[in-house]
């Protein structure tokens, strides 16, 4: 079954949303609105939400409580996980009206169902993740050299896969932070996975010429990625 392309831009979010018809599109619509006035209303409570670097204590449920509990694991601000926590809740909305494929990428940061094999572009390269059907995940990527995301790091990209979109996207600006100019990547890459595992299913570093993973990521293959196809601003 074939799925249609949508873009939503809408304020500081830049969206590409994969959906079986327009039905499930507009679902997905209502549920970035929903979640984006959720977060605004808290950050009006709580400015320190928006600008913090590291964890802050949260009073709140909802999107806003995933993004400070994603952030807490991760060592960041909560802010690092606003992108796959809003592509999460768009996902699960869809899941919830009955799509059997969704897939919403809110400025490379993916929340996926798939009911098919899906080919997810790892830019800036000429490879993709292959996503096998059946699954349920998130995908987020981190750079410090693409892209208007704060990154203290030098990767051209850091990526996380994990079971959702949220703890990612957390989790790709905390690798992202530690890839330093002149780092040993391979151990970066390795020791970070070592210590996140239980939090994170793989991750993928590209630096200059450099490619290293590890844990668990979907195969790899090459693939012409389209720059036209890359959710960006």
């Amino acid at each position: 079954m074939s799925y249609k392309r949508f873009k939503l831009i809408y304020k500081e979010t830049i969206a590409t949303i994969l959906a079986e018809n327009e039905e499930f599109y507009k679902i997905a619509v209502k549920a970035v609105l929903e979640a984006r006035s959720e977060i605004e209303r808290y950050a009006m409570r709580n400015p320190l939400f928006l600008i913090s670097y590291e964890p802050i204590e949260c009073d709140a449920s909802g999107v806003v409580r995933r993004m400070c509990d994603a952030a807490k694991l991760a060592k960041v601000g909560p802010m690092a996980a606003v992108a796959g926590a809003i592509a999460d809740f768009a996902v699960e909305k869809m899941i919830e009206n009955g799509a059997k494929f969704a897939v919403v990428d809110n400025g490379g940061d993916i929340s996926i169902f798939t009911d098919r094999e899906l080919r997810v572009g790892i830019y800036p390269t000429s490879l993709a993740f292959v996503v096998p059907q059946g699954k349920r995940l998130g995908i987020c990527t981190s750079s410090g050299k693409i892209g208007p995301s704060v990154s203290f790091g030098f990767a051209d990209c850091a990526t996380v896969i994990a079971e959702n979109a949220c703890i990612a996207d957390a989790f790709a600006t905390a690798l992202g932070n530690r890839v330093k100019e002149d780092c040993n990547l391979e151990k970066v890459v390795q020791d970070f996975y070592e210590e996140f595992h239980d939090h994170v299913m793989g991750v993928l570093v590209v630096k200059d010429d450099a490619i290293v993973f590890a844990g668990e990521v979907p195969r790899i293959e090459e693939s012409k990625v389209d720059p036209e196809l890359i959710t960006k601003l």
